[in-house]
This record gives structure tokens, C-alpha cells and sequence, in this order.
């Protein structure tokens, strides 16, 4: 099984250079297809993304939300959803979207083959815990290589990154990640934000008023894949 996928991800049988994803002339037109950044700019929608969960700020990430009739995408690894079954089943029925965001979040770019089984392993225990199959995929540290984005297509999943950076991996204080979000987002914008891999209370605490300044400007809070279709929606 292994071989037609290897061939269909790099044909010369030749493990691919790493990439990064924001060298434009390194993409053709059918990889920049399954790799998105952001929507359309025509949108009055955006998407906050949750990477790294879930954790221990995720049920009142998920509260927040509630409040504000907002809905997000959470982009989950693998391998941290034993005992979280339940919590999971939660994002589902209130409308998020769970995205795959690696098994075990190691570098995958320039790895396709160890990409593809990684992501495959997520999408059956997200399959198994949730009922739900992901469409939406997430490179662990946001690095990507075209194998790792043809990697994912062949597993069912567009890759996608963001064209806002909230900085919350850096814990600068909430007032500071609501002005890189307030300060950069567009029609059409993915969000980067995070519920895992660490202590998450500065997000949170920034949650609300984000929520609330995108809404007074009009944006309405979509999934990854709402912002992604938009275009065509009436």
C-alpha cells in the first residue's frame, strides 16, 4: 500500500526537500487547490482555529463560544483524545468543526509517508470517538511541504493554515492577543489560537472580547470549512 502513495506524493521515489508553505513559486496550481490560508476576502465571515487540544481551557473556550452563538474550528491531536471522548462528542454537537492536526505533532514537512499514516491514525480515533471524519487539516508548528499537503489529500483533508496570528503560543497577555486579532483580521480570515500544549487562561481571558469586537464589525464566526465555502453559499 504503501508505494502508489509514496509514487502519487513524490514520483521520483525521492524523499521532497522541506517547503515552507508561503513560497508561492514552489506551488502549482493543484497544490495551492488542497492549501489554503484564508477565504474569500468578498466574506463578512471568519474562523477561529484552536490548535494543540484538547485541554484543560477547552470546556470554557467551548462555554464562551455558547454565549456568543460562535462557532469555531478545533484542530486536534491525535493522541489526546483518550479520556476526552466526551468533551469531543460536546464540540460536535454544538456545531465547531474538529479539524486533524497529527497524531503525535511531530515535523511532518518533507515527510509525506510518516504524514500520511499520522493523519490517517487521527482521523480513525476522531472517527471512532466522535462519529465525525475531519476534512480539514493542520501541519504541526504550521510547516508544510507539497508532499505533506498531497499527503493529506490523498487522506481526504485540505491543508490549512491561517492569515492571523493571535501570539497566544507566546503568552503575551490577553489585551495583547485581542489586538494582534482585532488589529489584523480581514473578511474571509482564519485565526490562529490554541487550546492545548500548555496553559491556555490568557486566550480565554482574551476569548470574549474578541468575539465581541469581530461581531460589532459585522463578521460572522464560522468553521474552517463554512469560511472555506463561503464564496459559494448564496
Amino acid at each position: 500500500m504503501d508505494s502508489p502513495i509514496l509514487a502519487a506524493m513524490c514520483p521520483s521515489s525521492a524523499r521532497p526537500k522541506a517547503r515552507v508553505a508561503h513560497e508561492p513559486e514552489l506551488w502549482t496550481e493543484r497544490h495551492w487547490r488542497n492549501y489554503r490560508r484564508h477565504g474569500s476576502r468578498d466574506l463578512s465571515e471568519v474562523a477561529l482555529t484552536f490548535d494543540d487540544g484538547p485541554g484543560p481551557q477547552t470546556p470554557e473556550i467551548l462555554d464562551v463560544l455558547e454565549e456568543f452563538d460562535a462557532k469555531a474550528t478545533f484542530y486536534v491531536v491525535g493522541d489526546r483524545v483518550c479520556g476526552s471522548e466526551e468533551l469531543l462528542r460536546r464540540v460536535v454537537a454544538a456545531g465547531h468543526e474538529l479539524g486533524n492536526h497529527s497524531m503525535t505533532h511531530p515535523e511532518l514537512a518533507g515527510r509525506p509517508l510518516a504524514a500520511y499514516r499520522e493523519i490517517r491514525r487521527t482521523n480513525a480515533v476522531l472517527r471512532r470517538s466522535t462519529g465525525c471524519t475531519p476534512r480539514v487539516f493542520r501541519a504541526p508548528f504550521g510547516t508544510t511541504s507539497r508532499g505533506l499537503v498531497i499527503a493529506a489529500r490523498l487522506a481526504g483533508l485540505t491543508t490549512v493554515a491561517w492569515d492571523v496570528d493571535s501570539g497566544d503560543w507566546s503568552s503575551p497577555g490577553a489585551d495583547a492577543i485581542s489586538e494582534a486579532v482585532l488589529g489584523s483580521v480581514r473578511g474571509g480570515s482564519i485565526v490562529l489560537m490554541h487550546d492545548g500544549r500548555g496553559p491556555r487562561e490568557q486566550t480565554l481571558a482574551a476569548l470574549p472580547g474578541i468575539v465581541e469586537g469581530l461581531s460589532e464589525r459585522g463578521y460572522r464566526l464560522v468553521t474552517t470549512s463554512e469560511v472555506l465555502l463561503g464564496a459559494a453559499r448564496p
